[in-house]
């Protein structure tokens, strides 16, 4: 197996303290920050900081509508059970029974009553050159899922302003910015070196419609004559006499 990893940061607008309080409150404040992937959503025991149990249904696939589907993407449950843990101060560890999937929060003080919240997506994917775009659409579907989480923390301290910008003049990013980053490895974390991506990559990059797996199980899609496939041919010349 190859472990996936992928992570996402993004400025808050508050305190360390503020953000890390709603982030542990599993009862009343998580649920308002998860998107539509998330279903069935419960607390199963506690429900605030370590030691609290949830589950959801994880809704992993396509992040986008292809051509050729009709209605809404095809996305593969997830069923989670989830363990809470503060392993340390203003971190939050949360790890599935089940699909062995680890997400770690990390907030640090950005400095103007600011919060740099990180987010760290790792799980077991298959293994194999055949499965090599089965964990690229799984980084792509988790990387958006998480910062999406990431856009509606920020607008819980922060209802959206319209006509706002993600860049200040000066270059620096405000708060509500997400970035983002992927890698697989099979090494150690410390040795696992993470590349990032550009945000060209994380929105609009798709694999031709023929070869796109679903996120798990893979299944390969039979490959179909390309639309506007028939040739037009030249017309005859007339013989001259």
């Amino acid at each position: 197996m190859v472990e996936l990893t992928t992570a996402a940061v993004a400025m808050i607008n508050s305190s360390v303290e503020q953000v890390h309080s709603a982030l542990v409150d599993y009862e009343s404040v998580r649920p308002l920050l998860l998107p539509d992937n998330f279903d069935d959503y419960r607390v199963v025991s506690g429900g605030h900081g370590a030691g609290t149990e949830v589950g959801w249904t994880l809704l992993v696939g396509e992040t986008r509508r292809r051509r050729w589907q009709l209605g809404r993407p095809k996305r593969v449950p997830w069923d989670c059970l989830v363990q809470v843990d503060e392993a340390a101060d203003h971190q939050i560890v949360e790890r599935d029974t089940r699909t062995a999937l680890v997400t770690t929060w990390s907030l640090h003080e950005a400095g103007e009553g600011r919060t740099a919240v990180r987010v760290r997506v790792t799980w077991p994917a298959p293994d194999g050159l055949a499965r090599l775009l089965t964990r690229s659409h799984q980084q792509l579907a988790l990387r958006t899922i998480y910062e999406d989480i990431l856009t509606k923390l920020h607008e819980h301290f922060e209802p959206p302003k319209p006509g706002r910008a993600g860049t200040s003049d000066a270059g620096t990013p405000e708060a509500g910015t997400v970035e983002s980053e992927d890698s697989e490895a099979g090494t150690p974390e410390d040795e696992t070196s993470e590349t990032e991506t550009s945000e060209t990559e994380a929105s609009d990059t798709e694999t031709p419609d023929a070869e796109a797996p679903e996120a798990e199980p893979p299944e390969a899609r039979p490959e179909g004559e390309e639309p506007g496939g028939a040739t037009e041919s030249a017309p005859e010349r007339p013989d001259r006499t």
